[in-house]
């Protein structure tokens, strides 16, 4: 599909590229990582023809179709998000106007030539609108807005009235619409809550089209992707497994370069030590030579580079605290929208909550439930009804999602960071901004010249300069890469305070909190489980309201008899065969997860050659999708024995 020889790019004196070749094929699944700055973003838009780059070629077929979403883009904000994704049928829309047109004059033919020549247009109209498979188009509209988010309502309001992060997901859905032959994706999980992000994922998982990634989800691309491409020194590592066995397989790979390279050395030295003693021995010149020649003609092993670059965070210790950190009773919310008199959207009905010391909590729901509401309620930026109180000695540090943009861009990094730090702290700065890798000359650019990564790690830094006991980070990692992510988490999951945490990062959240509040029906419910339990939760109650519609949809008017014999041996014969094909399938899954379950053994055990390891990694990969598809076929003669078993 795609074929990327030589290319090369600079930033200044900077290579971002270095001569790097690679080949995307039709049914490639790609993640494509890499620290912050290292370039992923400029290599997607360089394959979407929008960045042009120094040396080299980008072959791709004419025919090619190919969809991109950028992190940022401009928006006609004219448009509702219907009409943005119904932009995806463009070429419908014109064939569907051109029926209407032929239709009127095919009534008023005065001539049969006329008329048969009108016909003739008409079916071949039709025939294309079947082609290319959208005469539905409507029906696939609403489906993709609603599973992207989108209530009814909002379906037909204006694009200026959305936030950015809803504008986006209405040009995502646009794309998806569009069923392009390649798409580039440019963390499209950014603007998404969890179950958006867990309905884009089931979609892009059977979807028809091959997939570039840029995402710092490792649970996304895990799911996602079969290959990685890392871009790191200018240069491209391409591997055919996910980002954790990635991971694995690097570490293994560097472990036996460094061998090789050590046992190269010494082969060099020994033989070096040889030429030394040999060369002055005429009687030997000539062995001294052959050496030297061998040593020239020898291959140098290097070690890959490593980018080992990493945020050193570490809470100070919080001052302490009384036992009640803040108390929320009885609190109401609802907001008036200007544009909409007389519509109210309430948020919040007579919710309570008690946060006490030492307790690390995380905020989850989909978006427009009032997490980032309450947690402005709680800062005192948001007026409410009924009473919030913070506890004794409760010393707060915000991160809110804009906090990034709230800095002065004017100001330089140490001046940032010299006025976030309290007295005490004056003489650390420095220090700390090295911790949270600014250093040398980083400390004197101006902040509207950092990358959003950066400014991040910049707030987040500004928030270690000063004594806090109660941490309230409202989406923390959204500019942040894989690396420092894991940094962060590591920090919290060890300080000794407080923390509500706001976050639709399933890896982050995984083991970091130890209670878990939904913000769902006006209130705030507390789920005393994991994210991923409380995940696996809402999709079997989904399944089951599915089902449950299902199964009054099919239930047989009252009074209504089948009186024909036939169609209950029909009954009994599909009933067999799907008994049949649940026990078949049973067995193949045990034999399956069997074999998985001892190559993860042998896998994880180490010590096997990076060449047979990827084959392990690349076999796993096989194991987990025939897995999966058995399991969907076993859930499906399941409910076909279930459903055939209720109508006997």
């Amino acid at each position: 599909m795609i074929t990327v020889q030589g290319l090369t790019l600079h930033f200044g004196q900077r290579p971002m590229f270095d001569d790097i070749s690679f080949f995307i094929g039709s049914d490639d699944r790609i993640g494509l990582v890499g620290r912050n700055g290292a370039g992923k973003s400029t290599l997607l838009k360089i394959m979407a023809g929008q960045q042009p780059f120094d040396k080299g070629n980008i072959g791709k077929p004419k025919e090619l179709t190919l969809g991109y979403l950028p992190q940022e883009m401009a928006h006609n904000l004219t448009l509702t998000p219907w009409q943005v994704a119904e932009k995806a049928f463009e070429e419908a829309i014109t064939l569907n106007a051109s029926l209407e047109r032929i239709e009127k004059e095919l009534m008023t033919a005065t001539t049969d030539e006329e008329a048969i020549e009108l016909a003739t247009l008409l079916a071949h109209a039709h025939e294309r609108l079947n082609a290319i498979g959208a005469a539905d188009h409507d029906m696939q509209i609403e489906r993709m807005l609603k599973g992207i988010g989108f209530v009814e309502k909002d379906m037909h309001r204006l694009m200026s009235e959305l936030s950015g992060g809803w504008r986006m997901r209405a040009e995502l859905a646009r794309l998806l619409l569009m069923q392009p032959d390649l798409l580039l994706l440019d963390e499209p999980t950014n603007h998404l809550d969890l179950p958006a992000i867990q309905w884009l994922e089931d979609l892009l998982r059977t979807y028809p089209a091959a997939l570039v990634l840029i995402s710092h989800d490792k649970t996304f691309l895990d799911r996602l992707t079969k290959r990685t491409l890392e871009v790191l020194g200018g240069k491209l590592i391409d591997r055919k497994v996910p980002w954790t066995q990635y991971v694995e397989l690097r570490k293994v790979e560097r472990e036996q370069q460094a061998s090789a390279a050590k046992d190269q050395q010494r082969y060099i030295k020994e033989t070096t030590d040889l030429i030394n003693k040999f060369r002055a021995k005429a009687s030997k010149a000539a062995f001294a030579q052959n050496l030297i020649n061998k040593l020239d003609k020898l291959e140098r092993i290097e070690v890959d580079d490593e980018d080992l670059r990493k945020m050193l965070v570490k809470f100070p210790p919080a001052p302490t605290s009384g036992k009640i950190v803040a108390e929320v009773k009885s609190v109401s919310k609802a907001y008036t929208d200007p544009r909409r008199p007389g519509e109210e959207k309430r948020i919040f009905r007579n919710a309570e909550l008690t946060i006490a010391k030492g307790e690390h909590l995380a905020l989850v729901g989909a978006n427009g439930t009032g997490k980032s509401t309450l947690v402005r309620m709680i800062m005192g930026e948001e007026p409410y009804d009924g009473e919030i109180r913070l506890g004794h000695n409760v010393i707060i540090g915000y991160y809110a999602q804009d906090m990034p943009e709230r800095m002065s861009p004017q100001r330089t990094v140490i001046e940032t960071a010299e006025e976030a730090a309290s007295e005490d702290n004056r003489t650390r700065v420095r220090a700390m901004l090295g911790a949270f890798m600014f250093s040398g000359e980083d400390v004197d650019k101006k902040v509207k010249v950092l990358s959003g990564g950066e400014r991040a790690r910049l707030a987040l830094c500004c928030m270690l300069l000063k004594p806090l006991n109660f941490l309230i980070l409202d989406e923390p990692t959204h500019h942040l890469d894989i690396q420092s992510k894991d940094v962060l988490k590591e920090a919290l999951k060890n300080y000794d305070g407080t923390f509500l945490l706001v976050s639709h990062d399933r890896d982050f959240l995984t083991g970091l909190t130890n209670r878990l509040l939904e913000l769902d029906d006006f209130r705030i419910r507390d789920q005393h489980m994991d994210i991923l339990e409380l995940i696996e939760k809402r999709k079997a109650l989904q399944g089951a309201d599915i089902g449950k519609s299902s199964a009054v949809q099919a239930k047989t008017p009252k009074g209504e008899k089948r009186s024909d014999q036939r169609d209950k041996r029909d009954q009994d014969k599909e009933r067999r065969k799907a008994q049949n094909a649940v026990e078949r399938l049973e067995k193949q899954l045990a034999e399956l997860e069997k074999e998985e379950k001892e190559l993860q053994a042998t896998v994880m055990k180490g010590g096997m050659p990076a060449d047979q390891l990827q084959k392990g990694y690349e076999r796993l990969g096989e194991l987990a999708k025939r897995i999966a598809s058995t399991m969907e076929e076993w859930e499906t003669a399941s409910a076909l024995v279930q459903s055939s078993g209720e109508e006997a």
